[in-house]
């Protein structure tokens, strides 16, 4: 196999195995470079201590030689030289005679003309096996002493093959003890990968299930769940503001189509009335044509109260600022009071307001709003039914509540009522009057002043709608940031 297919390979594995590759790597390694330095220095001292014992007997090698006449080996004259020394002595010829040794001349020792020339130093001969050492003699000769390496090199060979046996098993015992070792340090990690799995396949709620430490697992399972989080609450984010731009878009595309249904009917009713006026000519009397006129001029006023209705939504949804000011809205209240009794004369529309109570608002909206909810009682609930408008404060927040004894509504109107165009009778007849914004229009109205319009009915239990808005002096605390903040 190649390098690259080897380096290709490693990387394609998992992280235990190249952690457990890299630290069998690291031990044979160690392992080499101590049996290495551990030879080295044996096979030194070793030889180092050869040395000395061939200089030191060099000295009463060259006393006894000089004595004693040299016989050849097997020569019991030859037998008072210690026999682990080799001693020849190798004439100015080339000849050697053998004082003796453990072989004698039968050693096999043959030494160049170049190598009986360092003399005085020890160095090795005869491929690793002896260690020699060359004096000069007298007349062109040389005494050779020489030490057999065998036991040194089988105390190496012995080292060497122990170290090799002990980085062996270094290698399995890392095995067998730093697999499981890794497998559980890694273990977080498959975790990790399992959670990354699971939100990949649209689970953004998984977290990873490992606790918080100073380890680099741990550290990164927190963070990890950091990021999710914040992931997770910016796709929640994004899908709400997609949501609600969907929902936007149909109401905008609902209250365009309400709108063109509202206005088409007048605009019909006009047309409709000109022509037929057009057609009767000269021969239509005065009085048909007052009526005619008159017609048209109510549905004319109708499309314009309509389109006045528009106009005041698109500018609060357009966040048109308020005119504010303390106003007082019990005194609001009882004036709008005493205009439903003179629109709805045979009508008992009563007044409870034990003090003033003031709250920072724009006066003309206001009376706007506290019309829209009497008007609506008046409209939707039979003639002499009772209205009761109560006005007071409470905890820092103004009540206006306007209840009547009609016929109520169903939870379902009821969730519904304050929407654009909603009417609660189903054909949309215009029978009650209005084109149902009236209490949008005081919802909106409430929502820029920081307050809100909520609805408490049942069938036959009649209706009590409840305007809450901030007293004075707590606008601010509670709409900061809304389209009608004080200034």
């Amino acid at each position: 196999m190649s390098p690259g297919r080897r380096r290709a390979g490693l990387r394609g594995a998992s992280l235990r195995v190249r952690v457990m590759a890299a630290a069998a790597l690291l031990v044979a390694l160690t392992s080499l470079v101590a049996a290495v330095l551990g030879t080295t220095l044996l096979r030194s001292y070793l030889l180092s201590r050869s040395d000395s014992q061939l200089l030191d007997f060099s000295k009463v090698a060259s006393r006894i030689v000089d004595r004693q006449q040299l016989q050849p080996a097997g020569s019991s004259r030859s037998q008072a030289l210690p026999t682990q020394f080799l001693v020849e002595v190798v004439g100015a010829g080339g000849q050697v005679q053998v004082a003796g040794g453990p072989l004698g001349s039968a050693s096999g020792l043959r030494l160049s003309a170049a190598q009986l020339g360092q003399t005085g130093t020890p160095f090795t001969a005869a491929g690793g096996s002896w260690r020699v050492l060359v004096e000069p003699q007298s007349g062109g000769a040389h005494l050779v002493i020489a030490y057999s390496l065998g036991d040194l090199n089988s105390t190496v060979t012995r080292l060497e093959l122990a170290d090799a046996l002990a980085g062996g098993a270094a290698v399995v015992l890392l095995a067998g003890i730093g697999l499981p070792l890794v497998r559980a340090s890694l273990a977080p990690l498959g975790r990790i990968e399992a959670t990354a799995a699971a939100i990949a396949g649209g689970d953004l709620s998984r977290r990873i299930d490992h606790p918080a430490g100073n380890t680099e697992v741990g550290r990164l399972a927190e963070a990890l769940d950091v990021m999710l989080a914040s992931i997770e609450a910016a796709y929640l984010a994004r899908a709400d503001g997609e949501a609600r731009a969907l929902r936007s878009e149909k109401r905008m595309r609902r209250f365009t189509a309400d709108a063109s249904h509202e206005l088409r009917t007048p605009l019909t009713s006009v047309r409709g009335l000109a022509e037929y006026g057009l057609q009767q000519g000269d021969a239509a009397s005065r009085e048909e044509l007052l009526r005619l006129m008159g017609l048209i001029a109510g549905e004319s006023g109708r499309m314009s109260r309509l389109v006045d209705d528009l106009l005041l939504l698109a500018r609060f949804d357009a966040g048109r600022p308020l005119d504010r000011r303390p106003v007082d809205l019990a005194s609001l209240a009882a004036e709008a009071v005493q205009r439903a009794r003179i629109v709805a004369p045979g009508r008992p529309v009563t007044l409870e307001a034990a003090e003033p109570v003031i709250v920072d608002g724009d006066e003309g909206r206001l009376t706007q709003v506290i019309d829209n909810l009497i008007g609506n009682a008046i409209k939707h609930t039979p003639p002499g039914s009772p209205v009761t408008v109560t006005v007071a404060g409470r905890a820092g927040e103004a009540e206006l509540t306007v209840a009547d004894r009609g016929p109520g509504m169903t939870a379902e109107q009821a969730s519904r009522v304050f929407e654009r165009f909603y009417r609660t009778d189903g054909a949309r007849t215009r029978a009650s009057g209005g084109a149902g914004l009236g209490l949008a229009i005081a919802t909106a109205l409430a929502a820029a002043h920081g307050g809100e319009i909520t609805v408490d009915t049942a069938p036959g239990h009649g209706a009590a709608f409840c305007l809450r808005l901030p007293q004075a002096g707590t606008w601010q605390e509670t709409a900061t940031g809304s389209q009608g903040q004080l200034t």
